[in-house]
């Protein structure tokens, strides 16, 4: 399936002295695929290295000496027939290397294992290097001997590194995270009816057109945006085969957990990630540790909540104490709301059924209004930036408030009746510098004095 996300790898590629691509994301929203579906249009070939399967690339990477140099292991090039057999590695040495060793010895070992093809006609990509130390610093000293190359890498993280943050010249890091609704209607071939929304500013959807875009918009709020359960879907046009897919998703983050952490930080990890769709549900959406633990110590509590964000899993929405620009200034930290990798998996952890009968507003009230919120968002996040949520007292909240141009921008979800509209005028009263209002509801899109109406299956086109 096409991702949108390969427009950003064509700029990539269009650089004239192009970086080291980094290409960062959760488990299981479609990496891999990805980077091979852009180097296969873009590269003459392609070399796959897995480090995970084989560790002996990883061993250089991260300066472990290895007694054996036997290197046929899970490795993949596209223009050569793969029929040698994989081969273990033997015990490892440990045995730093220097920097310089460990470039020769890349070069011996992709020459070895490619056939001494040239490489600067390949995508070179190294796939599962999250666990690899030292990653990012090798790959600049190894970029340095080889300007040549095209180099790719693919982590299942989301954490930015000190050592990358500082040299944004040498690598252009890519975050990805599930489909978004523009996503799911490319995978559907849905060209025409993304073209009358781009259209509709200038002219109204016809009722034909609204009908076709709500039933794709209604099977991805059941589906949600990861790729298995997309395609899952989209084989047969059966819900009915969704289900198991989201369910083993979340077993594996389960596992994930398990295998990434000590035994202390995974349990904690475990109860943050276990209490997410809880909280979700409640009026007060503040994550809370209490609630997590009754016994829980926000200092231990939050190095497990970032632990599961850095795997990409959960994702925090900060809270904005003053609508004042620049908006970064007055964010409490300390103080957020925490959601799910995907509203898909959401509905999947509240066992919510797979009902081809719901309508997307029986949808959008399941659980409290989390699945709407959830869904909102993934939407925003992909196209704003920054979210932020804002409360006054105990009271007034604005779900999402994003930094516009010349002011802040609160969002109003008008899906259902809102009982607490006071919330919106509530904000702009407190801040007048207010840009305008963003209105989310299913109504076609409309301007009025400083409310923006955009529909929910709109808001890719922002």
């Amino acid at each position: 399936m096409y991702r949108n996300v390969i427009n950003e790898l064509v700029s990539w590629f269009e650089e004239k002295r192009r970086r080291i691509l980094f290409i960062k994301g959760a488990h299981g929203v479609g990496k891999t695929w990805t980077v091979k579906d852009f180097a296969t249009a873009y590269f003459p070939s392609q070399k796959y290295i897995d480090c995970a399967e084989y560790p002996a690339f990883a061993n250089i990477i991260a300066g472990i000496k290895t007694e054996a140099e036997d290197t046929k292991g899970d490795i993949e090039d596209v223009d050569k027939d793969d029929s040698e057999d994989s081969s273990l590695l033997s015990k490892e040495e440990l045995d730093d290397m220097s920097m310089g060793s460990r470039v020769l010895d890349m070069d011996f070992l992709l020459e070895e294992h490619f056939d001494n093809a040239k490489l600067s006609d390949s995508l070179l990509i190294f796939d599962n290097v999250q666990d690899i130390p030292d990653c990012a610093s090798f790959f600049y000293e190894f970029s340095k001997s080889h300007k040549d190359y095209s180099i790719c890498l693919i982590a299942s993280t989301m954490e930015l590194t000190e050592y990358e943050y500082s040299h944004q010249d040498v690598f252009n890091i890519i975050r990805m995270r599930p489909m978004t609704f523009e996503d799911y209607m490319i995978a559907n071939k849905a060209h025409p009816f993304m073209n009358a929304i781009r259209n509709n500013k200038d002219k109204p959807l016809t009722s034909l057109e609204v009908n076709a875009i709500s039933v794709m918009l209604k099977e991805y709020l059941l589906i949600g945006g990861m790729p298995g359960a997309v395609i899952a879907y989209l084989k047969n046009k059966e819900l009915a085969d969704v289900r198991p897919v989201q369910l083993q998703l979340i077993e594996d983050y389960r596992a994930l957990i398990r295998s990434k952490f000590n035994q202390a930080l995974g349990q904690r990890c475990k109860r943050i990630w276990k209490s997410i769709p809880k909280q979700l549900a409640r009026d007060n959406k503040k994550f809370m540790y209490r609630f997590v633990d009754s016994n829980a110590r926000s200092r231990e509590y939050s190095e497990a909540t970032q632990a599961l964000c850095n795997l990409g899993i959960a994702r925090k929405l900060p809270r904005l104490e003053k609508g004042v620009m620049p908006l970064e200034d007055y964010v409490d930290y300390k103080a957020f709301e925490l959601f799910y990798i995907d509203h898909g998996l959401l509905r999947a952890a509240y066992g919510l059924p797979m009902n081809e009968e719901l309508t997307i507003e029986e949808i959008f009230t399941e659980e409290n209004g989390a699945i709407a919120e959830q869904f909102l968002f993934q939407e925003l996040s992909h196209n704003v930036g920054n979210l932020y949520y804002w409360t006054s007292g105990a009271t007034a909240r604005v779900p999402f408030v994003y930094q516009g141009d010349k002011g802040p921008i609160p969002v109003d979800i008008r899906f259902i009746t809102n009982k607490k509209a006071q919330n919106i005028k509530s904000f702009l009263a407190k801040t007048p510098d207010t840009e305008l209002t963003l209105k989310i509801s299913l109504d076609q899109v409309s301007m009025d004095g400083k409310v923006l109406n955009i529909p929910a299956y709109g808001l890719w086109n922002m």
